[in-house]
Formats: structure tokens, C-alpha cells, sequence
């Protein structure tokens, strides 16, 4: 953090100033220690401290330019200014600072955007914002659809709010049926009522990849996108924003001719996953911002459930050839498939079974879970 967005901290009250100078001002390490710690802390800097249009294009994690195309429609307006001398490149330059937290909700309030292609849009390509015409000062409007795309709900739930509340923004134009609203109003108003939030960052996803020789290491993934297949014959999909480090470790594990595992994978969206093995990295796409996206892919029927350990693995059970007697002690699971132990007549370790065996919680087991309510009918 700059010592620029530590005054703007003290500002705030956040921290107390032990010196007199206003725009940089001395703070005692022990309140920096405590506000650090914080887990508000995100939200707290997206309130208080404005960025310049590089800061805010990164905290969107879209290029310069498309930031300057937000600009351009009306989208955010500067909330101030710094003068910057660059010496040697130009002298004294004015420098406009932007709210962070207005930066941030963009994709929120804006759903009308494919952001997810402005994200990923690759260096010297045209803006798609540009296929938007700007907002005319005042006249930034939403009818109640976009209400609810921007909270994620019908749009009756924005009428029953409506005709609930009384501080709900009165219609600026439109027509009884179909009433326009102020946009920063009704954002104003989904805010202090808790029906948006604002990002307090890209999300992510966590992953525990083992290599050959069992190397394992741990990596991290920014704005993840999840795709599961659900053939076993298919493949799944992991793509997201990663560091070139990360991105060649990951390529170094899954390098071999059996690929890498991955022990645990949390991702936003679905259950902690594992996968037993053949994962590789199939494509590494630079932006036009400079963030590197990683994709990695793997045969599905190898994906499953993960277990509860710290370093995850995959939860995997058999399915036995032969039906089990009355007497088996060993663990069940709805399909059918057993995890033997040790002490079983028929499936212990001396007994050394012949099984079917997959991932639980993954396709097969999916699928033989669903077949043994008709088997069971037949007998």
C-alpha cells in the first residue's frame, strides 16, 4: 500500500495521525498491525482509497483501454485528482483518482456486459465496449429486469421490495407498466439494504497438485471457470488467472506421460474435488492486460469427491464382482461399492478382492447409484 492510501485512511479515521502533515502522515505500527488484520479490510480500502486508471483497471482486471472505454461511457466519473511530476516524461501531469468501490461493482451493476470477454480480451483488439453508447448526464436509467439481473433475483422480488419499503427510489421516466429508475439510486439503495455487494476481489480457486516422485505443491487460480462434464466419457475443464511461476511448476507436474493428480481442488460453486491422475495443461493464453490464464483438463471418469485431509485425495471405493454376504462388516456407499477392511472374510486383506474401482461421488459412482433402485425392483 502506498503512503498516499494510508492518509486517505487516516482520513477516514480508520488510523490516528501522530504528525502534522496531512497527506502523509505518521501512524503508530501497532493500529497499522490491528487495521491489517481485519478481514474487512478489502471493503474498508475499496471505500476509502480512489485509484488512478491503471489501479482501477487492474482492480477490474480488464486492459487500460477497455478502463478508458468505462470512462468514456459515463460508466464512472473521477472522484479527484493528483498532480504527478514525471520529471524527464512530461513534466507535472494531472492524474484523475477514481472510487474503488465504484470500479469494483461495475460487473454488478453493468450486467448487461459480457465481462467475462472483456476480461479475457487479447492485446491490440478492439474494445466490445465500444458497442455501447455512452450514458447521457442524468439520463442513466434501468427498468426493474435489470434490477434484478443486478441482485440476482425475479423480477417480482423487485416489485414486492417496491411496494415494501418506502425508501425504494421513486420511477424517473418510463411508464406505470414499465417505470424507469435512476441507476446510482437504486445501486445507492440495493446497497444500503444488502442485496449487492461489492466485490472485494477476483474469486478463486485452490488446488493441491501431485506430480511425479509424489511432488506436491499448491497453487492458486483467480477468477476461476469450472466446467464438469457429466459423460465418463467426457472431460473436464479448470481455467483461470495465474502467475508465469505457478504456471510453469503446473506445467513441470503434469509434464509426465501419466500427467499430474490433483489431491483437493476448492473452487466457488461445487464441492471440494480430487482427481486420480491425468491432468495436464492444455493451453496458456496471455491477455492484453498481461495476466496469463491457465487451462488445465481431465478425463472425468477420474474425478471425484475429496477427502476431509488437509492434503485432500481422492475419495475411492470398489464395487465387488461378487455380491457381498450378510456378514460383511466392511463400509457401504450407495452404489453398491465397499471400502474393505482389513478383518472381512470376503473382502480383507488376505482375500485380496477383484473390484470395479472409482472415484465416490464422480460420474460412475453417479451412475451405478442410480441403476441399483431398478436392479433391486428386477430381483
Amino acid at each position: 500500500m502506498t503512503a498516499a492510501a494510508v492518509g486517505h485512511l487516516a482520513r477516514a479515521g480508520l488510523l490516528v495521525r501522530l504528525g502534522g502533515d496531512l497527506e502523509f502522515p505518521d501512524v503508530h505500527p501497532d493500529q497499522v498491525a490491528a487495521l491489517g488484520r481485519r478481514r474487512d479490510l478489502p471493503a474498508l480500502i475499496d471505500r476509502h482509497v480512489p485509484l488512478g486508471p491503471d489501479q482501477a483497471a487492474q482492480r477490474l482486471g480488464v486492459r487500460r483501454v477497455d478502463f478508458d472505454a468505462v470512462v468514456r461511457l459515463g460508466w464512472v466519473a473521477p472522484v479527484g485528482s493528483v498532480e504527478i511530476d514525471y520529471k524527464r516524461q512530461g513534466g507535472v501531469t494531472t492524474v484523475p483518482l477514481y472510487c474503488a468501490e465504484d470500479v469494483a461493482l461495475l460487473p454488478v451493476v453493468r450486467p448487461p456486459v459480457d465481462w467475462r470477454a472483456v476480461y479475457a480480451a487479447p492485446a491490440g483488439s478492439r474494445s466490445s465496449l465500444a458497442a455501447f453508447n455512452p450514458v447521457v448526464p442524468g439520463q442513466d436509467r434501468v427498468l426493474l429486469a435489470e434490477v434484478a439481473r443486478m441482485a440476482r433475483v425475479g423480477r417480482a422480488a423487485v416489485v414486492n421490495w417496491r411496494r415494501r419499503h418506502d425508501d425504494f427510489p421513486a420511477p424517473t421516466g418510463g411508464t406505470e407498466v414499465h417505470p424507469q429508475f435512476d441507476r446510482p439510486a437504486i445501486v445507492a439503495w440495493l446497497l444500503a439494504h444488502d442485496k449487492i455487494e461489492v466485490p472485494v476481489g477476483m474469486p478463486s480457486a485452490s488446488l493441491v497438485v501431485v506430480g511425479a516422485e509424489r511432488r506436491t505443491s499448491r497453487f492458486r487460480l483467480d477468477g476461476p471457470h469450472l466446467v464438469l462434464a457429466d459423460d465418463v466419457e467426457g472431460e473436464d475443464q479448470l481455467s483461470g488467472w495465474s502467475t508465469d511461476g505457478d504456471a510453469d511448476e503446473l506445467a513441470a507436474l503434469a509434464a509426465g506421460e501419466f500427467g499430474a493428480s490433483v489431491g483437493r481442488l476448492t473452487a466457488p460453486g461445487t464441492v471440494p474435488l480430487a482427481v486420480l491422475g491425468r491432468v495436464r495443461v492444455i493451453e496458456r493464453f496471455r491477455s492484453g492486460s498481461g495476466g496469463l490464464r491457465v487451462t488445465l483438463a481431465w478425463p472425468a471418469g477420474l474425478r471425484g469427491a475429496a477427502t476431509e485431509r488437509a492434503a485432500g485425495g481422492v475419495v475411492r471405493h470398489g464395487v465387488p464382482y461378487a455380491g457381498s454376504g450378510q456378514s460383511c462388516p466392511c463400509d457401504r456407499h450407495e452404489c453398491g461399492g465397499l471400502v474393505p477392511v482389513s478383518w472381512c472374510a470376503e473382502h480383507g486383506d488376505k482375500v485380496n478382492p477383484v473390484m470395479e474401482w472409482h472415484p465416490g461421488g464422480g460420474i460412475r459412482c453417479t451412475i451405478l447409484a442410480g441403476q441399483r433402485p431398478a436392479a433391486a425392483a428386477r430381483v
